[in-house]
């Protein structure tokens, strides 16, 4: 039904189909012992699918079909392309491309620069899940003639900012906004030291502004193509995130000014623009500063260019914020965020479109070809994959279970997530855990709040705690 109707992204578009980049790069020592060479942060299943296939799916249903999934290295490059050409059923046409193994997002789009022939992309981190309606954005995007739209949504409960009194918000990003949702700035807590320093040309220009602090940067965005990367070419290649640097940097564009503009023609002048500047002149720090405006405002702002500082100036960077009610994700971390969301993709609220399948009248997701012992149960708020075999007397309550995974009889399962191919033998007890692909959990062990490594043995009848089991114990 998506695709069969007049897509607002096709309707924007002259030249050719809307183009997308998926970048499933970064994040893996934030899931620890889960992400090897063989599984990608981005390749790890997330309820039936790899994380990587929801951020595919946002795409496909804005009949965003001509899409490039940017990897980190070769290696992983290589476990995408198979899984694409093996396992991907979807309407995206997807070409794998390698960056380098260190690369950061805005790395990516530069990875695929010489592949982007449409006047707008859109780009999407590979973390994440969310039916945030593209076509809304891309909407808003073409309606306001923007350099960048970025999506913003409320928080989950599970991922609040940490607020003391006194103390800046613990893990919050900064999101000033016009009244007309224009991004006047963004920034994360590294850019704040007690105090939020504001630039004088943005207060000049935009007196009313809003500071919002309880926003997820979904990293979901709609960028002009041909200003994001002049902008990433006159970093030379300084810019590395797109989160804490292309986005500000765009944001703060809006406001370098005019060749007639006082404050902004040289660096001693740029220095006195930026609130927290100091009085120093020594040479090594002009130096530094004039070389930062270049990577900020573009060399053509810094020699007075009245036509290319026009041209940025009529493009505003715009936040979309998404409806209250749309569900909007990313697995970031492996706990709270992985853990959270793969349980919340099977409450009855949000998985079923987000799956992209139905559930059962249990309030459930069980695959058909599950084999399930006598006297055994599978509560509402889970989701169990292929291939899984279930003894006798099993109990199943709020988890997920992947493909393939083999649950002995009385075993307990709750609130946690067992990944594909795992094996849980008799009698265990697990509860608020992780367990990695193709580990063991030995008869009789009770596990609490744990993570179990990929292809981690856990012996017979242990008892653990809020532990990280990564290698074999002696």
């Amino acid at each position: 039904a998506t695709r069969s109707r007049a897509s607002a992204v096709s309707r924007s578009m002259t030249s050719s189909s809307p183009q997308g980049v998926v970048f499933a790069l970064g994040g893996e020592k934030k899931f620890g012992s889960l992400v090897t060479r063989d599984a990608p942060r981005c390749a790890l299943e997330l309820g039936f699918q790899p994380m990587v296939w929801y951020a595919l799916r946002s795409l496909e249903n804005a009949n965003v079909l001509d899409v490039f999934l940017v990897a980190a290295g070769e290696v992983n490059a290589g476990r995408f392309q198979t899984w694409v050409t093996e396992s991907y059923k979807g309407a995206c046409v997807i070409q794998v491309v390698a960056a380098p193994e260190d690369a950061d997002s805005a790395d990516a789009l530069r990875a695929v620069q010489e592949k982007l022939t449409t006047q707008n992309v859109c780009v999407v981190s590979g973390d994440l899940v969310t039916d945030v309606s593209l076509d809304d954005v891309w909407q808003t995007h073409v309606t306001k003639n923007a350099s960048a739209t970025c999506v913003y949504a409320k928080r989950r409960a599970w991922n609040a900012v940490e607020t003391k009194t006194g103390r800046p918000p613990k893990g919050a990003t900064y999101v000033g906004l016009s009244p007309d949702h224009h991004l006047l700035f963004a920034g994360d807590e590294d850019d704040v030291d007690k105090i939020l320093k504001l630039r004088r040309p943005m207060l000049r220009r935009a007196p009313q502004l809003t500071v919002r602090t309880d926003l997820l940067d979904a990293q979901l965005y709609v960028f002009h193509t041909q200003t994001v990367m002049t902008l990433l070419t006159e970093s030379n290649n300084k810019m590395k995130s797109i989160q804490l640097d292309l986005v500000p940097a765009l944001a703060r564009r809006r406001f370098a000014g005019s060749a007639g503009d006082e404050g902004l023609k040289n660096e001693e002048n740029f220095k006195n623009a930026d609130a927290d500047a100091s009085d120093t002149t020594a040479n090594s720090e002009a130096s530094d500063s004039t070389e930062l405006m270049a990577a900020v405002f573009g060399e053509s702002t810094i020699r007075g260019d009245d036509e290319s500082v026009a041209n940025v100036a009529s493009r505003p960077c715009v936040a979309y914020l998404a409806p209250d009610r749309a569900y909007c994700a990313r697995a970031e971390t492996l706990s709270p965020a992985y853990f959270e969301i793969a349980r919340e993709l099977a409450s009855a609220d949000a998985a079923a479109h987000l799956l992209g399948r139905p559930g059962s009248k249990y309030e459930n997701f069980v695959d058909v070809d599950v084999a399930i012992g006598a006297k055994s149960t599978v509560g509402p708020g889970c989701i169990v994959g292929t291939g899984v075999v279930l003894g006798e007397k099993c109990s199943v309550k709020r988890s997920v279970v992947g493909a393939g995974v083999s649950i002995g009889s009385g075993v307990k399962l709750i609130n946690s997530v067992v990944m594909r191919g795992a094996v849980v033998e008799d009698g265990c007890v697990i509860q608020g855990s992780v367990v990695g692909q193709r580990a063991v959990v030995g008869t009789g062990t009770s596990l609490r709040e744990c993570l179990v490594a990929q292809e981690y043995e856990v012996d017979e009848g242990e008892d653990f705690r809020g532990e990280t089991l990564a290698e074999k114990r002696h």
